[in-house]
Formats: C-alpha cells, structure tokens, sequence
C-alpha cells in the first residue's frame, strides 16, 4: 500500500511540474527589460501611455519557421479592429523567443505610445503570426499618464 502511495504522490508531483512548464507560445509583456536573464521584468497588461513597455514572444521550443511577423491592432483579442502596423523579421530556428523592444527618442526604453504607436488611451492587441498562422495573442490596455 505504501509503495502504491508513493507512486501515486510521484505521479502526482511529476504532472503538478509539468502543468508548469508550458510549451504553449505565449506573449509577455512589462515595463522592464532583465538583459542578463533575457526576460520581461516588471510584468503587466496595462501601461501608463508615457510608461516603458517590452514585449516578449516566447514560442516554448525552437522557431520552425522563418519569419515571424508582429502585428498590432486596435481592439481586443475578441473584438479586433483596425491594424495599427506590423513588422517582419527573418528568425534563426535556433531561438524560441523575439523580444520587441527599442530605444526611446527621450532614452531608455520606447514608452507605450512609441511602440503601440497610438496616442490616446485605450486597447490594442498584439498578435505574434509565422506562416499566416496565429501563434498567440495579448490584450494591452494604455491608460492616460498621471491617473
């Protein structure tokens, strides 16, 4: 009886572990950029328009494709509306993540506005896509600065 426990309390650690570890492609997105751990820092869904903002594609294996094309739109993930811009990259297949991130005309990092490219508050959508196929979708909320 003891070992079918044992067992059972293995089993059940080993599918608690795997639940964790996700290769689903997933988007993260933050006001930070960590460049000795190569992660989002400081992760959020709403941003002060004036705020910085990075945004992290992370596929959960190696790229098999590609090009992969960033695409921004106004809206939700369930209510898309018009596209805002988008962007094309060759990729190695020797990644699994592309961070979009750039310098600000101000320094540091770009801010919301800059890199959603929209100048009043709202929704906008991000969508990772690599062979005309969605690989994942975020929903980012801008907010005025100073509320």
């Amino acid at each position: 009886m003891r070992n079918i426990l044992g067992a059972a309390a293995c089993g059940l650690m080993l599918m608690a572990f795997s639940a964790c570890s996700s290769d689903e492609p997933n988007i993260v997105a933050g006001r930070d950029w960590n460049p000795g751990a190569q992660v989002v820092a400081d992760t959020t869904s709403l941003f002060k328009l004036d705020e910085p903002m990075v945004i992290q594609f992370n596929y959960g294996k190696n790229f098999d494709f590609t090009v992969l094309k960033t695409v921004f739109y106004k809206g939700t993930v369930s209510e898309k509306g018009k596209e805002i811009w988008s962007h094309e990259v060759p990729v190695s297949q020797k990644l699994s993540s592309y961070t979009l991130q750039g310098k600000s005309k101000k320094g540091g990092l770009m801010s919301a506005r800059e890199l959603t490219r929209q100048k009043e508050a709202g929704s906008v959508v991000v969508e990772f896509v690599a062979d005309g196929k969605v690989l994942a979708s975020k929903d980012i909320t801008l907010a005025v600065p100073g509320k």
